[in-house]
């Protein structure tokens, strides 16, 4: 009972998100935003992000005059590599920007994800139930009684 508690409530924490456009003129601080660089941006960045870098990943701190700054999570390469960061804060200025993408929560992935997890939880269940994984009392087998 217990590991099927541990495992539903992986489930449900575990959700699929998508990057869906940025809908107002900045996110909230603490938001996760995906920004696509220019090329030239790429360019302009890569002493402080790393050469090649195509887009940057992480939280939304805020605005300033030099441009946006994030909390970086992670950096994707222009050959799709993802190099992890620590969350260091790094300025991105506004003309280096194609785009910038809002993480959102899927709500039609997630549940299938939860429906697939909790199919394979019922399934896997009724197998050992099924093939008598546990020993029941009068079954055969055992220890023989002592003489």
């Amino acid at each position: 009972m217990r590991v099927s508690t541990v495992l539903a409530a992986a489930c449900l924490s575990a959700g699929c998100y998508n990057y869906s456009p940025l809908a107002t003129p900045s996110p909230d601080p603490g938001t996760w935003v995906a920004v696509t660089l220019t090329d030239a941006g790429a360019v302009e960045l890569a002493p402080y992000l790393g050469p090649n870098v195509f887009v940057v990943r992480g939280r939304y701190v805020g605005d300033s005059e030099q441009g946006v700054l994030m909390s970086v999570s992670s950096v994707e390469l222009v050959r799709g590599d993802q190099v992890d960061w620590k969350g260091e804060q790094v300025t991105l200025p506004k003309i280096a920007i194609a785009s910038v993408h809002v993480r959102q929560l899927s709500k039609r992935r997630s549940a299938l994800f939860v429906g697939v997890g909790l199919t394979g939880l019922v399934v896997t269940t009724a197998a050992f139930a099924l093939s008598g994984g546990a020993n029941s009392a009068g079954a055969p087998g055992g220890t023989p009684p002592k003489k």
